[in-house]
């Protein structure tokens, strides 16, 4: 049997052949990598948003745009579902909340610390009383953190008549050990009074 040999116009095309082939599996891999990457990326900052509100969130899309995914999410609270829409780095490190670049990591470290406390200050009867409508009731949620909804009772509606027999008089005011504590109180102040630590 007789081998023929190969003309130079043949090896040009099975060259031609092989690089194409190579190209096209590496785009094939890049996008699989990218597809991996996206779907780490958006299941960290579903995580993020579950423990932040503590009710489900769905994803409604995922769209890269460039540097960043920008993820759409449901957020299904208590109150009624809200929609979110969230910047996230595609390395998953950093997130933009409210305008605010936050570090994933950190953020959820911020979060186990705010809930402990407010879990903690609720275990021990502590209870904020105020308005969410008024400035000052809403610096104390601030200083006790993304969980303060734990021990706080809103002094509106429903809930103003029974204010109105603790002898709540002014707002905010802290309830605890059958005291009434009134004015903004720093973390500090009541991690003295309570024992809580954040």
């Amino acid at each position: 049997m007789k081998i023929k040999k190969l003309e130079k116009k043949d090896v040009f095309y099975i060259s031609i052949i092989i690089i194409l082939c190579v190209f096209l599996a590496y785009n094939l891999f890049q996008t699989q990598i990218t597809i991996s990457s996206q779907k780490q990326v958006v299941d960290a900052i579903t995580n993020v948003y579950e423990k932040l509100t503590e009710s489900e969130v769905e994803v409604l899309s995922a769209n890269d745009e460039g540097y960043v995914y920008r993820i759409l999410l449901r957020l299904k609270l208590s109150t009624g579902d809200v929609l979110r829409e969230v910047y996230v780095t595609k390395d998953g490190m950093f997130f933009s909340e409210a305008g605010n670049m936050l570090n994933v990591s950190d953020f959820i470290k911020r979060l186990d610390r705010e809930k402990n406390f407010a879990e903690c200050l609720r275990s021990k009867n502590f209870i904020v009383f105020g308005q969410k409508s008024e400035p000052n009731t809403v610096q104390q949620l601030l200083i006790i953190g993304n969980y303060a909804n734990k021990i706080y009772v809103d002094c509106t509606d429903t809930n103003l008549q029974v204010c109105q027999q603790l002898g709540i008089t002014m707002i905010p005011t802290i309830f605890y050990n059958k005291m009434n504590y009134t004015g903004v109180k720093t973390r500090e102040w009541i991690e003295a009074l309570t024992g809580c630590k954040y």
